[in-house]
């Protein structure tokens, strides 16, 4: 049940690069079984990528859905669309801002399993705020267990704010099987957010299983800073001619 491939979702950074192969080296990944996702970047979307990736009218923040989250959730297609593709069994999807893994992945993987039910779907793993399962209130974490089964639906507090928008993690670092792959990539396109995002809406459609590892073996690297923001110096051809392209598409 080891993962036949881990995709790396990399926005082309080296530094970034270097280090995710640094930290599957010490599991002892064959490199033939990573494969990095490298375009198409915020910079690089066509009219053809989104015409059938985007849906039309969608406001996030009275804002078109930005390119740099058009560019990682497609990337993310293409990850399933290769799982499904060669038929693996199981896979493992993560982004370039993992910084640290800590011990053996194969390993953690096995973990998983010794918990997991024969029905499951995915396993998520991040370090990133608010996304402990503690935070969720959904059931208490305990010294002796590592899987915890996570609500697909909208989530709210004492004083009905928001408090999770469902099943997802982030897109860090993901575990499934291929039957997920598969029901994920049919429905994948078009989509309406960033990959998290649009994941929690496909887990409600699908009626994803859904789990999350506490705590996680992983942390995001020192100093992130988002890379999906477009530069409006270097890139205001592009922008400019993103912007003709929504226009056209009536995104």
């Amino acid at each position: 049940m080891y993962p036949k491939k881990f995709y790396i979702i990399h926005n082309l950074e080296q530094k970034r690069k270097k280090n995710i192969l640094n930290q599957l080296g010490n599991s002892k990944v064959p490199t033939s079984d990573i494969e990095f996702i490298n375009h198409p970047n915020k910079n690089e979307l066509t009219y053809d990528i989104k015409k059938v990736a985007v849906q039309k009218k969608i406001r996030i923040n009275n804002k078109v859905i930005k390119d740099g989250w058009i560019a990682v959730s497609y990337k993310h297609y293409l990850a399933l669309e290769d799982i499904v593709k060669n038929k693996y069994s199981h896979a493992i999807i993560m982004e370039d801002n993992v910084g640290h893994i800590k011990g053996n992945i194969y390993k953690r993987i096995e973990q998983y399993h010794n918990e997991l039910p024969d029905d499951w779907n995915i396993v998520f793993e991040s370090d990133q705020k608010y996304l402990n399962f503690d935070y969720t209130g959904e059931e208490t974490v305990k010294s002796s267990k590592l899987i915890y089964k996570k609500n697909n639906e909208v989530t709210y507090d004492k004083n009905g704010y928001i408090l999770l928008h469902g099943g997802s993690r982030s897109a860090q670092f993901y575990y499934l099987n291929y039957e997920t792959a598969e029901k994920l990539y049919q429905n994948y396109l078009p989509f309406n957010h960033a990959p998290d995002m649009w994941m929690n809406d496909l887990f409600r459609k699908l009626n994803i299983n859904s789990f999350w590892a506490e705590p996680t073996f992983i942390t995001t690297e020192k100093n992130h800073k988002t890379s999906t923001n477009l530069n409006y110096f270097k890139d205001i051809r592009y922008i400019i001619n993103s912007k003709f392209i929504n226009f056209r598409l009536g995104l």
